[in-house]
């Protein structure tokens, strides 16, 4: 019989980088999902603020289009995302964010942070006894 000593040694030096390294992917993956849906959230709310901020013009209300901005993006600036925002002439508010997921894992194989962004959309309609002017 040979001697086997130092074989499950050699055998774990050789499977434990890789364990690792896919015990890491899975948790960077699901941190990376978490900020994806993280500035999704973001984008829909901004828009929502920006939707608040209403004028009327030609008996309908419209965006207020500087003020709607400023506050889709003072809601995005509390938070760690950048934003870019958008208000169409048809009531539509855009707002689309930007950022990094830090890795926690992936840095081993020198990836250090992956990008995040969601763009989110608010629509403002004027209704009038019930129906959609």
């Amino acid at each position: 019989m040979r001697d086997q000593r130092g074989s499950l040694a050699t055998w774990t030096a050789v499977v434990m980088p890789a364990f690792i390294l896919c015990v890491g992917l899975g948790v960077d993956f699901a941190g990376h999902a978490t900020a994806e849906q993280e500035a999704r959230a973001v984008a829909q709310e901004a828009a929502r603020s920006g939707g608040q901020y209403l004028e009327v013009r030609d008996g309908r209300a419209r965006p207020d289009r500087p003020r709607a901005e400023r506050a889709a993006r003072a809601f995005v600036a509390a938070t760690h995302f950048s934003s870019a925002v958008q208000v169409g002439i048809n009531g539509m508010i855009t707002v689309r964010v930007e950022g990094k997921y830090p890795t926690q894992f992936l840095g081993m194989i020198g990836i250090d942070a992956l990008r995040v962004q969601a763009t989110g959309h608010a629509q403002v309609f004027s209704v009038i006894a019930g129906n959609e002017e």
